[in-house]
């Protein structure tokens, strides 16, 4: 480890800390001391920042088919939780449904089940924000990183799924769906390796439950989503091998199963049609697969089944998607339309309002930028009145310089002041 150094603007800056992580991209610290000696006689303690942190280790891990997030909420399964019956319960990690203000919290979910729990306050420092972003946590903020796993690297991830590429390694696969039968109708197999998997499923005239709704099984047979004519209201987190798919629920009348990162292995979408006298189902799907992996559509299967769902023929709410968020940074509200159709997509005052959805959330993924005060500079004169200085800069949530006009309102404090050290 490297000796302690003195930094220019002052103080003793310790050796660099360990990494927080072995590979993937950790961070490392080195902290600056300003108290040996502290200052005297007209001094000033020293200036700038007092942490300073970096990239470390940032070698890809081992595909072992596990994500660092859901590595530590798997350290929770030894605590023996259980739920009312006795069985043991397994962590894995939550997403869906957490606010921006709260990735870097270690909340985790019962697998199989919606209940959750925020084990830790903070994860891990260069614990990605989510699924569908590079930016990493260092110290319980987001901060912006790049595919390199490098702190404020501007590196993507091309269509391809791969780092700093330009796209020419895969081609796009796109395909739709607008005839079903009673029962589970595959609409496609998606091979190991796609990228930027979009499966749409469009309600019929804004009727959120028109009757069709997405699914996903493996090549094995085991439903990933809304298997055995179960489905899934609420919005929800697909894990595989590390890998997360996230399912918008079928409450919206825009169904969505997306994944960004490389899928581990071959799935399955499936239709499940219960009402397709009525609403013929609209489902559109695009992803981008290597160019040298083969690819077939699938030629109209569908499997039936006898164990059918009448649609319930009843007004229901029906919700719009969610507008942007009202400020860039800090506390801002999304909004959106929430309005009572009956299944011919007419408007109707039917339905239960004591079931009706909010329209209204809290929003807002980084903190706003700040004005910074430096010290005070020396009075310009030693005797009677004179002028003293001080900088005024607009800083970021990572604590970097940004143009003066982030910071908008309140101005700045005054940098200037008088000043008088003694009578001349």
């Amino acid at each position: 480890m490297s000796q302690s150094t003195r930094d220019k603007k002052g103080g003793i800056r310790s050796p660099w800390g360990a990494c927080s992580r072995t590979c993937g991209g950790g961070v490392q610290f080195s902290y600056r001391h300003c108290d040996s000696p502290k200052p005297r006689h007209g001094g000033r303690y020293c200036e700038g920042q007092r942490a300073k942190y970096q990239s470390c280790h940032t070698e890809e891990c081992p595909p072992d088919g596990k994500s660092f997030r859901e590595q530590q909420c798997e350290k929770y399964n030894s605590y023996n939780f259980t739920d009312l019956d006795g069985n043991r319960l397994e962590w894995v990690p939550k997403y869906a449904g957490v606010s921006p203000r709260d990735r870097c919290k270690l909340f985790c979910r019962a697998r199989g089940r919606s209940e959750f729990k925020v084990f830790e306050a903070k994860v891990i420092d260069g614990t990605l924000c989510g699924p569908e972003t590079l930016s990493i946590c260092v110290h319980g903020q987001c901060i912006k990183a790049g595919c390199d796993h490098v702190v404020g690297s501007s590196k993507k991830l091309d269509k391809c799924g791969v780092c700093g590429g330009n796209g020419s390694t895969c081609r796009k696969i796109s395909g739709s769906l607008n005839r079903s039968k009673y029962g589970y109708n595959d609409i496609v197999t998606i091979p190991a390796g796609a990228t930027n998997i979009d499966i749409k499923q469009r309600s019929h005239r804004g009727v959120r439950h028109d009757g069709n709704y997405l699914a996903l099984r493996t090549l094995e047979g085991r439903y990933l989503l809304n298997g055995d004519f179960a489905i899934s209201a609420m919005e929800q987190d697909i894990l595989i091998k590390g890998t997360i798919l996230k399912y918008s629920g079928s409450m919206t009348t825009l169904e969505r199963l997306q994944s960004f990162r490389q899928l581990p292995e071959p799935l399955t979408v499936q239709l499940l049609t219960i009402a397709s006298e009525v609403f013929p189902p609209k489902v559109k799907y695009t992803f981008f697969i290597p160019k040298d992996v083969p690819f077939s559509k699938q030629k109209g299967k569908e499997k039936k089944s006898a164990n059918v769902i009448r649609p319930m023929l009843t007004s229901q709410w029906v919700l719009g998607d969610w507008s942007e968020c009202s400020k860039t940074c800090g506390s801002g509200w999304q909004r959106r339309t929430v309005d009572c159709r009956d299944v011919e997509g007419q408007a109707s005052s039917t339905c239960d309002r004591a079931l009706k959805p909010e329209d209204i959330k809290a929003c807002g993924d980084f903190p706003c930028p700040l004005w910074r005060l430096g010290p005070w500079s020396p009075c310009s004169q030693t005797c009677g009145e004179g002028v003293r200085t001080r900088d005024a800069s607009c800083i970021d949530y990572a604590g970097k310089i940004v143009a003066p006009e982030k910071c908008g309102h309140p101005a700045p404090p005054p940098a200037t002041a008088a000043c008088v050290l003694q009578e001349c």
